[in-house]
Order: C-alpha cells, then sequence, then structure tokens
C-alpha cells in the first residue's frame, strides 16, 4: 500500500471516529431538548429542533457538492496520468473525506456549543 494512501486511510479513519464521538456528545445533549419540546414545546425547543433538522439538509447538499467537486478533480487528475489500483483507492477516500467534511463540521460545532450543558 502507498504512503499516500496509508496516510489518507488513517485520516479518515481518525476523522470518523472524532466524528462518532461528536455525535454522540450532540445526541445525548439534544436528546431532553427534543424529547421535552414533544411533551411541551416551547420555543427555544422548537428553535433546537428545526435547527437540527435543518443543518443535516445543509450539511447533506454541501456534502454533495463537495463530492462533486471532488470526483470533477479526479476525472482531470486520471486524464493527466495513468490510474493505478492505489491511486484509485486513494482518490476514493479522498472523495469521502470531501463530502463529509460540511456534516463533519457541524457534527463537531454541534458538540462544542451543546456540550458545555
Amino acid at each position: 500500500m502507498s504512503r499516500n494512501l496509508t496516510h489518507a486511510l488513517v485520516e479518515t479513519a481518525l476523522e470518523a471516529g472524532e466524528a462518532a464521538a461528536n455525535s454522540a456528545v450532540t445526541i445525548a445533549a439534544r436528546l431532553p431538548i427534543l424529547a421535552h419540546c414533544l411533551v411541551r414545546p416551547s420555543a427555544d425547543g422548537l428553535a433546537e429542533w428545526h435547527g437540527a433538522t435543518s443543518e443535516k439538509v445543509v450539511a447533506a447538499w454541501e456534502g454533495a457538492m463537495e463530492a462533486c467537486m471532488a470526483w470533477n478533480a479526479m476525472m482531470w487528475r486520471a486524464l493527466a496520468a495513468p490510474v493505478t489500483p492505489a491511486g484509485m483507492a486513494h482518490e476514493a477516500l479522498v472523495l469521502v473525506r470531501a463530502a463529509s467534511r460540511p456534516g463533519h463540521a457541524r457534527v463537531r460545532a454541534n458538540a462544542a456549543r451543546l456540550g458545555r450543558y
């Protein structure tokens, strides 16, 4: 396995682990807020509910755009140089990281914001 591929694989795994930990913090902090909003709706609870759903839609669209740009860049690089199996695996990891970057940033920000409570 090439050095670039190994480096990309390790970075992708570390980012996935960080996103999982941040997601757990966010879910643990938001669950009581959202559950309370179902029983007794409040302006703060509804705002958190709206923010929780809309940010996921925005992150999904941003991730799709990032994936499209990474895909196009990968295709242009494939035109310029011969493609190897290790090179394709590396490019696939670059694509995955690009697609997950917006969601990862939002999860990290939510964990920092909600983890204080």
